[in-house]
Order: structure tokens, then sequence, then C-alpha cells
């Protein structure tokens, strides 16, 4: 059978850690040159984990300057970009009663007006590409209407209208967009700052499958919608948080 990733180009957001350094790994293994960004994480150690062949940069992509230069450099080196995922995100506990302006602004500028300014500036790259698809990750968090989450939510609920917006307009250069909405899961970041044992019981209970997630089961669904498996799928929101959110 034939790895339709071997020899593409991806280009991932937020790639050091968690979801997204799952994403990388399983990407450069299935033969993708992948490009990664990150904003203070540790690259090198994630290049040294990889099997295939990867490219990190930092970026902070609350600045627009950084994002225009990240992302030309990729589409000047390759030519092209096939995959891009728009996984990035901050996803802080604020209290509505102590939040600002400025608070609402770096929830909004990371986790919603990223993934515009990146698919912006790489859809040259996606144009001139063959997989022509975009990924954006979301979450159940807003869905669930969670608290101390208003500004989180915010700005992750923002991701559902542009993605389907997007594929509308894309649509016609067969360029797909599509959405992977997360529940909570186990990453080493959550497991050592935030979950706690009752935490983990509370899912088990509510989740209609009874294991706990971790980021290898959220890749097989990113993977997919990149694939040509789902080449008639577009503006679609593919929920992975083991059945405890049903639509």
């Amino acid at each position: 059978m034939t790895n339709e990733f071997f020899n593409k180009i991806a280009v991932v957001t937020g790639g050091s850690s968690g979801i997204g350094s799952a994403i990388v790994k399983e990407l450069a293994a299935k033969g993708c040159t992948v490009c990664f960004c990150s904003r203070n994480g540790d690259v090198n150690n994630l290049s040294a984990a990889c099997d295939g062949i990867i490219h990190s940069a930092i970026c902070d992509l609350s600045c627009p300057d950084q994002i225009k230069s990240w992302i030309g450099n990729i589409i000047d080196t390759f030519g092209k970009i096939d995959y891009l995922i728009n996984n990035v995100a901050f996803d802080g506990r604020v209290d509505f009663d102590d939040a600002d302006e400025v608070e609402f602004e770096k929830f909004i500028s990371v986790n919603l007006r990223s993934a515009f300014l990146v698919s912006k500036a790489a859809l040259p790259g996606l144009r001139a590409g063959q997989g022509k698809a975009i990924v954006n990750l979301g979450t159940t968090n807003w869905m669930l209407g969670l608290a101390p989450f208003t500004l989180y939510s915010s700005a992750k609920s923002g991701l559902i209208g542009f993605t389907r917006a997007l594929a509308r307009e894309l649509g016609r250069e067969q360029i797909r967009v599509n959405m992977v909405s997360p529940g909570w899961i186990m990453t080493d970041k959550q497991l050592t700052e935030y979950v706690t044992e009752q935490d983990k019981a509370d899912l088990l209970r509510d989740q209609a499958l009874p294991f706990l997630l971790h980021e290898e089961d959220v890749v097989p669904a990113i993977n997919f919608l990149l694939s040509q498996s789902a080449r008639a799928i577009t503006g679609q929101n593919l929920i992975v948080d083991g059945g405890k959110l049903m639509q």
C-alpha cells in the first residue's frame, strides 16, 4: 500500500509538548517532513526523539511578524505545504471576576487569532501542495460550559466558526478544513499541574469508555482528517473524549 504521507510537508503549531509533540512524532514516522514551532519549549529533545525529518523553530504565535517569517521560510524552502495542524493552545484558569481585557486578549491571541494568522500565511503553500488539509485543534471544554474557563471557552469556541466558514471558502480549491476536539487528555502538563485523583475518578464515571485518554488517542483522528480517506469531509468537528460528550 502506498504511504500517502511520504515526502509530504506538514506544519504543526505548538509542537514541542503534549498533543503537538505526539502529532510531530507520528507524522515524521510516516515519512512527512514536519516543521513545528514552539514559543519557549525544548525543541532539541523532541528532535532527538523523532524517527524522521523534522525542522523546529522558535516562534511566538502572538506576533504576526514572527508567523509570517516562520511560514514564509517554510514555503521558500519546500515550495509547498501539504498539511497544516493548528494545535497551539493556552488553557489557563482565570475566574471571570479577576479577568481583564489584557487576559482576554491573551486567550484570543493564542487560541484563535494564531489559527487565522498561520492559516493565512500558509495558504499559498497549501495551494501548491498535494495534501491540501487543515486540522484545527479545539476542545470539548466550551461545549460543557466548564468553569473557570470563560476566556478559554470564548476563544476556543470561535475555532468552530472559523473552521466551518474557511472550509466553505476553500472547498472549491479542494482544500479541506476540519477540527478535532479532545476531551481532557492526560498530558504531562495536565497531570503535573491540574489533574487530581478525584478528577480521574470523575472522568471514568462520566465517559462511556472506561479508560483515561492520552495523546496517542487523539493523533489517529488527526491523521484520518489529513488523509485522502477523508477527501469528502470538510467543515466538521470530530470529538475525541471517550464518549463523555455525545452529539
